[in-house]
């Protein structure tokens, strides 16, 4: 499996295109994002895959090191860049964005993830798993599991219903509405940490930072950037700071864990901004995988683990593995299709009723 796991990291790695004017403002595009974050759900997958098989004994030194260290930094990049362009795009078009946040961010969202609950609601039906009704229920508001992921969909949920109140609140203060996403977010993951699994709360602040880099971007640019003395420097400083606060989160609990694994999780989402204030990164399967697949890609993936494990390719993990990838990229293809197709029907229906 570490063949699998090199074969993704040199795929993001040829991606890299130097770009010797340095940092501007389409560095962190839509392409840059969405390339980055193929990558990170490139290894949500091959993570989640490593939990179906036994771990190989040849050949599996790489990747026991990764299912060790990873935890939940493999998603600090999604929340990072959501932040950071909800907050472009509040920016961009202010008010008449934030009039359709509750349809195309929220009910978008949270309906999308009920169909796919669904699905593995009628998968685990028909497999005859016991399931009571509260835990069928809180399935649905991504608070507990039937089978697929669902704590990164809670989060994102909470924040985006956290950012449009902030908006709703100080329509014209950016800063006041960020300090309250700020206080929110710090209520959420004391409570969260208190109540919930801990990886509820451990990187809520990814999104945070995203849209304090997006607010202060030009300035932290022209900052990093002056020289390649001063580029280096930050980028060995980010490294550092990262690999301190994530030491620190090994050795406590309670309130100092969770403070510390915030901090690892932004510096190591940052790693990859500093990266792309000197380089290009694009990737067109990583930026599909990343970007229009991603939703689908991250809700469906165990549905192919879980249906192959039941053949032969169990015992041929690469196989197994390349089998599952396919199958999920076609399912996530076919689900985005359909869904697309009806609540564009549902939203063009609406349109015609009311201009009638």
């Amino acid at each position: 499996m570490d063949l699998i796991l090199l074969i993704i990291i040199i795929s993001f790695a040829a991606s890299l295109r130097y770009r010797s004017s340095g940092p501007d403002v389409e560095d962190l595009n839509r392409q840059t994002t969405i390339t980055i974050n193929g990558l990170f759900l490139l290894l949500v997958v091959f993570s989640h895959f490593m939990t179906y098989i036994p771990m190989p004994h040849d050949l599996a030194k790489l990747t026991r090191i990764w299912m060790l260290v990873k935890g939940q930094l493999i998603v600090t990049t999604f929340l990072f860049f959501s932040g950071y362009g909800i907050y472009v795009q509040f920016e961009k078009r202010g008010r008449q964005y934030l009039k359709t946040f509750p349809k195309h961010r929220l009910l978008f969202l949270w309906l999308k993830f009920a169909v796919a609950v669904t699905i593995y609601l009628i998968i685990g039906l028909l497999a005859q798993r016991p399931m009571t009704l509260p835990h069928v229920l809180l399935s649905y508001l991504g608070l507990a599991t039937i089978g697929n992921s669902a704590w990164y969909i809670f989060i994102i949920l909470f924040l985006y219903l956290l950012t449009y109140l902030a908006w709703e609140l100080f329509p014209t203060n950016n800063r006041r509405a960020i300090a309250f996403i700020i206080i929110g977010s710090g209520v959420y993951m004391l409570v969260a940490g208190w109540l919930l699994p801990e990886y509820y709360a451990n990187t809520v602040f990814c999104y945070v930072a995203g849209m304090l880099y997006a607010h202060y971007k030009t300035a932290i640019e022209q900052a990093v950037c002056r020289n390649w003395f001063r580029y280096l420097t930050v980028g060995l400083g980010a490294l550092i700071v990262f690999a301190a606060s994530y030491l620190v989160c090994a050795k406590t609990s309670g309130v100092i864990r969770l403070a510390s694994y915030q901090i690892a999780g932004i510096m190591f989402a940052f790693c990859f901004v500093w990266l792309a204030m000197r380089f290009r990164i694009h990737n067109p399967v990583l930026a599909y995988i990343g970007g229009p697949g991603m939703f689908s890609i991250y809700i469906l993936q165990r549905i192919p683990m879980m249906l192959l494990k039941q053949t032969g390719l169990a015992g041929q993990p690469v196989l197994y593995f390349i089998s599952v990838l396919v199958a999920t990229l076609l399912l996530g293809w076919l689900f985005d299709k359909a869904y697309g197709t009806v609540w564009s029907y549902g939203i063009g229906r609406r349109k015609t009723s009311v201009a009638s």
